[in-house]
């Protein structure tokens, strides 16, 4: 029975020192936590009914300095109506899914684009100020 006990507090003892974090070793990185953000751009239909791009996008509508990106639009809501929005210039606000945008001239794969999961759109014009490519 002393052995058993013996046995028992010898396994707490190497758990707790296996839990515990030598202070040089290099920690895992946390990935940083992605901010809501309100971006205006045009919304496009995508390959199907239920699939939108959003192209041309930017924080600040009238830089000439800020390049411009494109994202995959998700409703984060069943009331959020998408469609009633193509191929209106629009403001959204909403989580991007924390990958690099590219920029509205390059080829990517609309499954390869990140996400930008819509909280609320609004309205800026009913066409596209910049023509979309």
């Amino acid at each position: 029975m002393k052995t058993f006990v013996t046995a028992i507090a010898v396994c707490f003892v190497v758990a707790g020192l296996s839990a515990r974090q030598d202070p040089a070793s290099p920690q895992t990185p946390q990935t940083p936590a992605v901010a809501e953000v309100t971006v205006t751009g045009c919304l496009v239909q995508g390959s199907t009914p239920a699939v939108f791009i959003f192209e041309n996008v930017r924080k600040d509508p009238k830089s000439t300095t800020e390049p411009a990106v494109k994202y995959l639009v998700l409703a984060s809501a069943e009331d959020l109506n998408l469609k009633n929005h193509v191929n209106h210039e629009v403001r959204i606000t909403g989580l991007p899914d924390g990958k690099v945008a590219p920029p509205t001239t390059s080829k990517v794969e609309e499954k390869d684009l990140p996400r930008l999961s819509a909280k609320s759109v609004t309205m800026v014009a009913d066409t596209c100020s910049t023509p979309v490519r």
